[in-house]
C-alpha cells in the first residue's frame, strides 16, 4: 500500500506543476478549454442526428447508442487525461527529453503519465459520464447490467492504456513516423465505437473483434447489458472474453515499451 500511495503523491505532484506552467497563460488556456468544450459537445450531435430523422440504427435506439458513446468515451477520456505524456512521447524521444527522465530515480512510466498534465480533458470525462448516466437511467438497468457497464469501464481503461503504451513504443523503431496510427487506434477507435458493430460491413466487424480487439471495450458488455448478447448473432459467453482481450492488450503494450526502453541508446544529447 505503501508504494502506491507514493506513486499517486508524486503523480500528483508532477500533475501539479503542469497545470501551473499551462495557467501561467490563462487566455490561451481559455481559448482551448472552451474550444475543447464544444469539440466534445458536437462528438455527440451525429448520433442524435441519425437518430433524429433516420429513428433507430440497425434496431438501436437513442438511448442505447448513448450508452455506447458514454462507455467508451469515458473510458479513453481517463486514459487521455491521465496518460496524455505517452500521447507526445515522439517529441519526448527526439528532443532528448526522455534522456532526463531516465536520470531520475522515479519509474519512467510515471514520469510520462503526469508529463504534461492537462486539465481541459476532464471535459471529455464529464460530458462522457453525463450522457451515460442519462442512458442507464432511461434504459433502467438493473444490478447484473450496471455490473456488465463497470466491467466494460474497466476493460476500456486497460485497452487504451496498451494501446497509447503501444504507441509510444513504436516510436522507439520509427522515430515519430508512426504517430497517426496511435491515434487512428485512440480517436478513431472511440469515433467506431459509438456505432454497434453491426453498422458494419463484415471484414471491417472481422477487423474491429480479432484483429484489434475493439469490439470488447463497450459493444460486448453493452448488449450483455442490454440482454441482447445472441439476438445480436453473438454466443452468450462471448462478453465474458472482454476483460480477458482489453488485459491483453495491456499486456502486448507494456511489453513492446519495456523492450523499446532496453534498446534506446540516447539520443547523443
Amino acid at each position: 500500500m505503501q508504494p502506491l500511495l507514493e506513486w499517486v503523491r508524486l503523480y500528483l505532484a508532477y500533475a501539479s506543476a503542469a497545470v501551473r506552467a499551462q495557467m501561467q497563460y490563462r487566455a490561451a488556456f481559455a481559448v482551448r478549454a472552451v474550444v475543447d468544450g464544444m469539440v466534445v459537445i458536437i462528438d455527440f450531435a451525429p448520433v442524435y442526428i441519425l437518430v433524429r430523422y433516420f429513428g433507430a440504427l440497425q434496431g438501436w435506439s437513442f438511448a442505447e447508442l448513448a450508452l455506447l458513446y458514454g462507455m467508451v468515451g469515458l473510458s479513453w477520456g481517463l486514459v487521455e487525461g491521465a496518460l496524455h505524456g505517452f500521447e507526445n512521447f515522439a517529441k519526448y524521444l527526439i528532443q532528448g527529453e526522455l534522456d532526463r527522465m531516465l536520470l531520475r530515480p522515479r519509474s519512467i512510466v510515471l514520469q510520462l503519465a503526469g508529463f504534461e498534465f492537462q486539465p481541459r480533458k476532464l471535459g471529455r470525462i464529464l460530458q462522457a459520464s453525463t450522457v451515460l448516466s442519462i442512458a442507464i437511467w432511461h434504459l433502467e438497468l438493473g444490478p447484473v447490467g450496471l455490473a456488465w457497464i463497470l466491467l466494460g469501464l474497466g476493460g476500456g481503461v486497460l485497452f487504451f492504456t496498451g494501446i497509447i503504451m503501444l504507441g509510444a513504443a513504436s516510436q522507439f523503431w520509427t522515430l515519430g513516423h508512426t504517430s497517426e496510427l496511435q491515434n487512428v487506434l485512440t480517436y478513431g477507435g472511440s469515433a467506431a465505437l459509438t456505432y454497434p458493430m453491426s453498422v458494419y460491413t463484415g471484414w471491417f466487424r472481422r477487423v474491429l473483434t480479432y484483429g484489434i480487439p475493439l469490439a470488447f471495450v463497450n459493444y460486448f458488455p453493452a448488449i450483455a447489458a442490454l440482454g441482447r448478447t445472441e439476438s445480436e448473432g453473438w454466443p452468450s459467453w462471448v462478453p465474458a472474453l472482454s476483460p480477458l482481450a482489453c488485459l491483453a492488450a495491456l499486456v502486448v503494450g507494456r511489453w513492446l515499451f519495456t523492450r523499446g526502453l532496453r534498446r534506446y541508446e540516447s539520443t547523443g544529447t
